[in-house]
């Protein structure tokens, strides 16, 4: 059965989860985690998105971003999954398939809610016990934005007050993870319904 394609709105903003397959540690010592990273600057080179906000944990990664078209993201993320397959399969005689599905593309209503979006995937480390605060992990954009540190995978944008308003009326575990995680898309109700009217 084909699959079906999916709808990219042009340059459109997403929250894109990947998952390994049956949980495994895709990441398992500090060369995957900047090995990988690597492999994001490089695949930003040969399909170019704008990264915004990025966690990655030992059995995923989570990006928000923008993107021009479908053909770009695909390319984007297919670029990274399977060279990091390769390297897998390399450094840990990895056999089969290591990715679990097609990565997911929640579609983000506006830079307010790709902000709140971004803290929300950044606490990730926080919500799974492996750091009191975000500031402890280094594979994430949290730095970025909170401790000034560089990060040249980072596409830098316009943090509004609207933005930090929306976060904090909005960021507790049920609601956000309703927002942020459950739901088809990231916005308002009447964008979510949009959204699901275009699936």
């Amino acid at each position: 059965m084909p699959r079906i394609a999916r709808f990219i709105e042009p340059n459109g903003f997403y929250h894109i989860i990947s998952r390994a397959l049956n949980e495994t540690w895709i990441f398992r010592d500090s060369a995957d985690f900047n090995h990988f990273i690597q492999l994001a600057h490089t695949a930003k080179e040969k399909f170019p998105i704008c990264l915004f906000h990025y966690v990655l944990m030992n059995t995923h990664f989570h990006m928000v971003l923008q993107t021009s078209n479908h053909a770009v993201l695909s390319g984007h993320i297919a670029y990274l999954k399977w060279h990091y397959t390769m390297w897998m399969r390399k450094k840990y005689s990895w056999r089969g398939p290591l990715w679990r599905e097609r990565y997911k593309s929640l579609p983000i209503e506006n830079e307010d809610y790709l902000y709140a979006c971004g803290i929300y995937i950044e606490y990730n480390p926080v919500r799974a016990g492996i750091c009191a605060h975000p500031t402890d992990y280094p594979y994430s954009s949290f730095r970025k934005y909170h401790l000034g540190i560089t990060d040249t995978l980072v596409d830098n944008y316009e943090i509004s007050t609207n933005s930090k308003q929306l976060l904090q009326s909005n960021y507790n575990l049920d609601i956000a993870k309703n927002i942020f995680s459950l739901s088809p898309a990231i916005g308002s109700n009447l964008f979510i319904k949009k959204c699901l009217s275009q699936k």
